[in-house]
């Protein structure tokens, strides 16, 4: 009885210890967040599991505006910055605390990630297109999905 209870203890501590989640699709991705489900470039969410709350397109905002969107206390910003190249990124904020992912909306090489951190030094994590296909890079590393993330104190 004990064992078991040690490990549903286990089981929940590590479901509650994650804020949010970027699952990839295609070009697109689920971006979630406490409860707010953003819909990235065409992604498709289950409809019996959540709506969404949000869809973005990359590129979709001229350089520099911002969006405000807030679901009950969860709030992101998201504002477009200069890309790598003509395009630009989109900039992911969750707030204080709170994560940060740019979306760019083009490729960029491998040997490049290290730039990344120079560019958006305020990004968690990033999404990038490759060959049609999004990739996540944190740290210079590609991360598999889904991406599981928690806040950031800063």
């Amino acid at each position: 009885m004990r064992m078991i209870l040690i490990i549903l203890l286990c089981c929940c501590a590590s479901a509650a210890a994650h804020d949010g989640s970027v699952t990839l699709a295609g070009d697109g991705a689920l971006i979630r967040y406490r409860g707010m489900l953003l819909a990235l470039d065409g992604a498709v969410a289950d409809p019996a599991e959540q709506t969404v709350d949000l869809r973005l397109r990359s590129g979709s905002l001229p350089l520099w505006q911002s969006i405000n969107r807030r679901k009950g206390k969860v709030r992101v910003r998201i504002t477009a910055l200069p890309g790598p190249g003509e395009a630009s990124a989109l900039l992911l904020d969750f707030g204080k605390n709170g994560y940060r992912i740019v979306i760019l909306s083009t490729g960029m090489a491998e040997q490049d990630y290290p730039l990344l951190a120079q560019r958006y030094p305020g990004a968690d994590l990033a999404l990038l297109l490759e060959k049609g296909q999004r990739v996540m890079v944190k740290q210079e590393r590609q991360q598999d999905s889904p991406f599981q993330f928690s806040d950031i104190k800063r």
